[in-house]
């Protein structure tokens, strides 16, 4: 039993097979004059230990005492190399670690961890135990002074008490436990908190100060421990600049990887007050940096007034130093993650709005073909009351007549803007009022705005200018604010929902004020409302993107767009546009005629649609006042006739089945190239790209469905009226 490792050697190997699980644990330590190295087994505990012997030249602890470094070796037996391996083969270990073990700075032995099977030895824990093996060599001391097979190395005789010893190997086991709690906890501070308190349990220092850096090192965030709030607020009154601190710091005196920072002339202490309330000597600060990959600054552990007079050792420092750089990595990996998170947020946000662009195209769409098709019985409606009105019918029928027409033309207004939203358009402008891009939001949103009890007041400025802007783009900035105003007020039930719209002119500018009875917003977010993805809105009824476009829209416009805002009042948006002229001249403008007294020349006409009741309207029109006209259903019946005949104009639907108006037009004019100027187009999709690029290329004049019959007439008697003077 004499022959048994101290306690405290039992200890060590276990809490080493807590680290490294393995099968066995060898020490060698040189002996006589160093050329031999007697290896002793540890682990597993016998009452006759393995002790062997083995010359220092060649084999692999010579190499990693030289070194300084760990060797692993993680297949032995496939070819000896070392003149341990064979012996360790020959044992039962396949896998093998050699970790050196230093006595201060000078070396002490070397730890050889065995298993059984190869490649098993974990790499992270050899990494973990060679950065404690200051710890660990001053265990192996204290345990050869007991009845211990270890042998004591050369060299003077440890002046450490066993106490010490052993407080540094508790605190070694403290911190290994509580690093895991830390790398578990979600919430930084947590972990810092975690961290300053295993500090201040398991050293005798009485103050602790955690300082966070940022990627440029500079300080960022600050915990303290043992500290009253008078001396915190002084740490920060008096704390020392980064740079002069990293001079400081290379002036001090190192103790393992930290420094002891004493006292300047005028007592400075990096901030920190004296060692006590008594005002005794102040003694020096500890400072552990806190390193992360690549040795790259996470923070700083400050230390101040321990329990004696005791300077620390570096081999007793080795274990606080450890927890600090796994404190390091720790905040490394929660900063990584927090940027992990938010970069996948972000891609959440990009793919929701992806998606939500998606649907609002196919919306759109769906929307385009819907109102197209909405012109033609529209036409048909404005056209047939106009009509009516004109004829021989009584006072009442005229007023019915009259609510038919004003209701069609409501839906027209409609219909054009619902177009105009679902369209995507290049930024063009042009000379436009602001009252009237408004008007056109309003009344878009009219009806929704009047369900909900919305009161719409307008206090439009009857002589604001016209200015260059791009009327698609400004009705979508204008649009995103009513929605929003609509929204908050939707909220409200306790007072009346008001929108007031009042444009002005002001310091050369064109100015709309937009104002809602909603409940307002924080000072604190409304500085962020125009930030890309933020939004007030409950989840699912907001992007964040609405205001961010508006700004965007504003800017290109070298406009402004601003919100002002009052908690329980309400909130305003500012909108203002430079006044801008048209930088082209307006192009000459055919000559009006008088089409009520004037004699009109009958003319030969060839109507062309798909649609029967946009054709007869347009014969019966075109002949109520004097013309011939030949109709064709469809752009191939349309080209026969074209082509058999000689018609003064022609009136045609651009979009038909089969063979549309482009076609018969490029068609007709190849075989009739006099036809070119001759044709007037009728169409409900001007926004489509395709449209616009065929009416600028051929400058056929067109009409807008739904058409008033009088804007007819007039298109017909201008061109009517160019052929003649030709």
């Amino acid at each position: 039993m004499a022959n048994l490792p101290h306690e405290l050697l039992g200890d060590v190997c276990r809490e080493i097979l807590n680290v490294v699980p393995c099968d066995r644990i060898d020490l060698a330590l040189p002996i006589g004059d160093g050329d031999t190295l007697k290896v002793t087994t540890l682990y597993p505990a016998e009452t006759d230990p393995a002790i062997w012997e083995l010359p220092r030249e060649g084999s692999c602890c010579a190499e990693v005492l030289r070194k300084w470094k760990a060797e692993l070796l993680p297949t032995l037996g496939s070819e000896f190399h070392f003149a341990e391996e064979e012996v360790l083969y020959r044992q039962g270990i396949r896998d093998a670690a050699f970790l050196p073990l230093r006595q201060g700075g000078d070396p002490y032995g070397v730890l050889i961890l065995g298993a059984s099977e190869p490649q098993c030895l974990e790499g992270r824990g050899i990494r973990l135990l060679e950065r404690v093996s200051g710890v660990v060599t001053l265990a192996f001391l204290n345990a050869s002074r007991g009845p211990a097979s270890v042998p004591a190395p050369p060299g003077p005789a440890m002046d450490r008490s066993d106490e010490g010893i052993q407080n540094a190997y508790r605190q070694l086991l403290g911190f290994i436990e509580e690093s895991n709690r830390i790398w578990a906890e979600d919430e930084g501070g947590e972990a810092c908190r975690l961290f300053l308190k295993q500090v201040s349990e398991q050293t005798h220092y009485r103050r602790a100060i955690l300082t966070l850096c940022d990627t440029e090192g500079r300080d960022r965030q600050w915990f303290f421990s043992g500290m009253s709030d008078e001396q915190i607020d002084a740490f920060h009154t008096h704390q020392v600049r980064p740079a002069d601190r990293e001079a400081l710091l290379a002036a001090s005196p190192r103790r393992g990887r930290s420094y002891l920072v004493r006292p300047g002339a005028d007592g400075e202490r990096l901030g920190l007050p004296p060692r006590t309330a008594g005002g005794d000597e102040a003694g020096p600060v500890l400072v552990i940096p806190l390193q992360g990959e690549g040795n790259r600054l996470v923070g700083l552990l400050i230390l101040d007034d321990p329990a004696g007079d005791l300077e620390p050792a570096a081999e007793m420092l080795m274990p606080i130093e450890l927890f600090a750089g796994q404190m390091a990595r720790a905040i490394e990996k929660k900063r990584l993650d927090r940027a992990v998170k938010k970069a996948e947020s972000g891609l959440r946000r990009a793919q929701e709005q992806l998606m939500q662009s998606e649907k609002m195209s196919a919306i759109g769409q769906l929307i385009s073909g819907v109102t197209h098709e909405l012109n033609n019985p529209l036409s048909g409606i404005i056209g047939y009351a106009q009509m009516l009105q004109n004829s021989d019918v009584g006072s009442k029928e005229k007023r019915d007549l009259g609510k038919i027409y004003s209701e069609a033309i409501r839906c027209q207004k409609i219909v054009q803007n619902l177009l105009g939203f679902a369209r995507r358009h290049a930024p063009e402008k042009s000379l436009a009022s602001l009252n009237q891009v408004i008007e056109s939001v309003l009344e878009l949103r009219s009806y929704q705005l009047q369900v909900d009890d919305v009161e719409v007041e307008r206090r439009y400025d009857p002589d604001l200018p016209e200015t260059m802007l791009d009327v698609h783009q400004l009705q979508q900035v204008v649009l995103n604010v009513v929605n929003n105003a609509h929204q908050a007020m939707m909220e409200i039930m306790t007072r009346s929902r008001r929108l007031t719209v009042a444009t002005e002119i002001s310091a050369g500018r064109v100015r709309a004020r937009i104002t809602d009875t909603g409940p307002g917003i924080p000072k604190n977010r409304l500085a962020r409302i125009f930030d890309s993805f933020f939004t007030t809105k409950t989840a699912g009824k907001g992007t964040g993107l609405g205001l961010s476009l508006s700004r965007a829209i504003m800017d290109d416009h070298q406009g402004t767009i601003e919100a002002e805002s009052q908690l329980g009042e309400g909130t305003t948006f500012l909108i203002e546009l430079p006044l801008v002229a048209e930088r082209r001249a307006e192009p000459p403008q055919p000559a009006r005629t008088d089409s009520g007294g004037a004699a009109r020349q009958p003319l030969e006409l060839l109507v062309v649609d798909d649609e029967e009741i946009l054709v007869e309207l347009l014969c019966d029109f075109l002949r109520s006042v004097g013309h011939r006209v030949d109709q064709a259903r469809n752009g191939r019946d349309a080209l026969r006739l074209a082509t058999e005949r000689d018609y003064d104009l022609v009136l045609s639907d651009l979009k038909m089945p089969g063979l549309d108006g482009q076609g018969f037009y490029d068609r007709l004019c190849r075989k009739k190239p006099a036809m070119s100027g001759r044709f007037i187009f009728s169409t409900g999709d001007l926004a489509n790209p395709k449209v616009q690029t065929f009416f600028q290329r051929t400058g056929v004049p067109y009409l807008s469905k739904p058409f008033r019959l009088e804007a007819v007439l007039e298109i017909v008697d201008q061109i009517s009226a160019r052929l003649r003077a030709a």
